[in-house]
């Protein structure tokens, strides 16, 4: 008895799997022809999960297993299909556009021509007519990943990475940690590498499957060696890539975490924090002294009005001997009457001398000190000019006709204009004055913490064809976000004295409030597009020196109409307090 019960349950087993391995059997027409169809059913797996194609099932013919293409296209990718009867065309659109012909072995996708291994064709079941065509196209289209598992007959796909758009990139400072922040609106899946050259480190997070369509957005981060992080779209195809920079003078130690839900990346730096632990004040010579005990790396100068002479010390923390957040101390100096000091905010110390007269002033670090130098601002004494020749070192800026590189014009032009300005008594300062890499934020820093009273940065222009030619110069825009420099009339006049010596196409003044050099420096400030190192003509006159002294006479000639003017009265300037904090800066202290 027990021999016949096994028996039974074998056969309704072999039975069982025999039904399943043939399930589909059914007389249909292929091109109008009738076909018996007798073949193990083909079954569809996405993501892991069967997917039902309904009274439409996938069938093999010839070697070639075909799919049903409207069932597919719009339960399983949410597309829509059209169908022209008068052309016999099935047109399938999402993100991409696919044309198929009855009869034809040629597809279209987006207008290009793709070869089939079968061709398009018209399947009839059950009296009902349906567009069939080879899965794997259908499948690879649009961006699936397609495996065959001829055991089981079976199609498994995977279907695309979803599309990250990244909504927000910004950063963010606390007890020592910098850190940096991508989100997106899915998960973000990223890969990391560090490039170290000289004096400059960029490590990059590349994002893939993802879009960013704010343009390139540069931050500056100016804490300890972190300069600042770039984050742009790097490719649009195949895969769309977004990439972030962050650039430093130094490796420091550093993490990437993401979120539970992985839609927020966040890079974080360790920059520590540095301590204010004293603060004296002395007289040298005829100079008015202040020492700051810190052990930071960065700070900010400017002046306030006519009496008042700020340092901003970042990424500090006030730690003086009688453990209060806030002091002054009386002192009776040649220019200075009192200096004062707070915790400005969670990670700024602010130390302000008060003045009784305008003063000019020095600000420098040595020896773990912050040291400001104080001086009456003599009646005679001639503007400190800032000279800023573009790029530099490993950075050559733009490479022009013939190899030509932007980093040698720009720096021939400025050392010639700093010796026309110091044959007539001007002085000067020149973020550099040979072939060597200064990065952004040191450039703008120098000349605020020297009480420049105007900046000027030189460059030559570039395009990605030869066509563009011409001269122009960029100011931050008048009154943008509180500024209150009058950048625009000091563009204005160097512009016009320019124009007057050199004979290029007039491309006038724009506005650059994203420059660096124009959004953190105090002082009036200008960047001149010199001319075109990408078009013939202009390359010619660049790496002329005749042109250059032209371009250099210009721009002293420009400058000297200024002071001149201001000196007169029939102008006035000011230097900002807005550009480095939106802080109230007439605050206590």
């Amino acid at each position: 008895m027990k021999k016949i019960v096994l028996f039974v349950v074998i056969v309704v087993a072999i039975l069982a799997s025999y039904s399943m391995a043939f399930a589909y059997k059914n007389t249909i027409l292929v091109d109008g022809k009738p076909f018996y169809y007798n073949i193990p059913d083909v079954t569809i797996k996405i993501d892991g999960q069967n997917f039902d194609t309904g009274k439409t099932p996938p069938l093999i013919l010839k070697d070639s297993t075909l799919i049903p293409v409207r069932v597919i296209s719009e339960k399983g990718f949410g597309a829509k299909v059209e169908w022209d009867d008068k052309t016999k065309m099935v047109t399938i659109t999402k993100g991409k556009t696919v044309k198929l012909t009855i009869g034809s072995d040629i597809a279209l996708v987006d207008g290009k021509k793709v070869k089939l291994i079968a061709p398009a064709r018209i399947i009839e079941i059950s009296k009902e007519g349906y567009t069939y065509i080879p899965f794997r196209f259908l499948f690879e289209t649009f961006d699936y990943k397609v495996e065959w598992d001829e055991k089981n007959y079976q199609i498994n796909t995977t279907s695309p990475p979803k599309i990250v758009n990244i909504k927000n990139f910004d950063t963010n400072y606390n007890n020592g940690i910098f850190s940096i922040n991508i989100t997106g609106d899915n998960p973000i899946k990223y890969s990391q590498g560090v490039i170290e050259d000289t004096g400059n480190i960029r490590i990059y997070v590349d994002i893939e499957n993802a879009l960013w369509d704010k343009g390139k957005r540069d931050l500056e981060i100016n804490k300890k060696s972190l300069l600042n992080a770039v984050i742009a779209q790097n490719q649009t195809k195949p895969i769309p890539k977004v990439r972030v920079v962050i650039y430093l003078k130094d490796m420091l130690p550093y993490g990437i975490v993401q979120s539970q839900d992985k839609t927020r990346l966040t890079i974080s730096f360790d920059v520590g924090t540095s301590y204010v632990t004293g603060i004296s004040f002395t007289k040298e010579g005829e100079y008015d002294k202040v020492i700051i005990n810190a052990d930071a790396e960065h700070f900010n100068t400017q002046r306030i009005g006519d009496n008042k002479i700020v340092v901003d010390i970042s990424d500090a923390v006030l730690k003086m001997p009688d453990g209060n957040k806030a002091g002054q101390i009386p002192v009776e100096g040649s220019v200075i009457t009192a200096i004062r000091y707070s915790q400005y905010n969670n990670d700024t110390v602010r130390v302000v001398a008060d003045t009784t007269v305008k003063a000019d002033y020095s600000v420098k670090i040595l020896d773990k000190n912050i040291i400001m130098l104080v001086l009456k601002s003599q009646p005679n004494e001639m503007p400190l000019i800032y000279i800023d020749p573009g790029h530099g070192g490993s950075d050559p800026g733009a490479i022009g006709v013939g190899g030509l590189r932007e980093s040698d014009v720009v720096l021939g032009i400025a050392l010639k204009l700093n010796s026309l300005l110091t044959k007539d008594g001007f002085r000067t300062m020149m973020s550099r004055d040979s072939d060597v890499f200064v990065d952004l934020v040191t450039r703008s820093q120098e000349a605020n913490n020297a009480g420049a009273d105007v900046f000027i940065s030189i460059h030559t222009n570039a395009f990605g064809t030869p066509t563009p030619k011409g001269t122009e110069i960029w100011y931050y825009p008048n009154g943008y976000k509180g500024d209150m420099r009058d950048n625009k009339t000091f563009a204005q006049i160097v512009y016009n004295n320019l124009m007057k010596e050199i004979n290029t196409v007039d491309r006038g003044l724009k506005e650059g409030p994203n420059l660096s050099v124009l959004n953190k420096t105090k002082m009036p400030a200008i960047l001149i597009e010199t001319a075109f190192i990408t078009n013939p003509d202009d390359a010619d006159l660049l790496q002329d020196d005749a042109f250059q002294w032209k371009v250099a006479q210009g721009i002293y000639n420009g400058i000297v109409e200024y002071f001149k003017k201001l000196k007169e009265g029939s102008i006035s300037t000011t230097v900002s307090n807005s550009v480095y904090d939106t802080n109230n800066a007439n605050s206590n202290p």
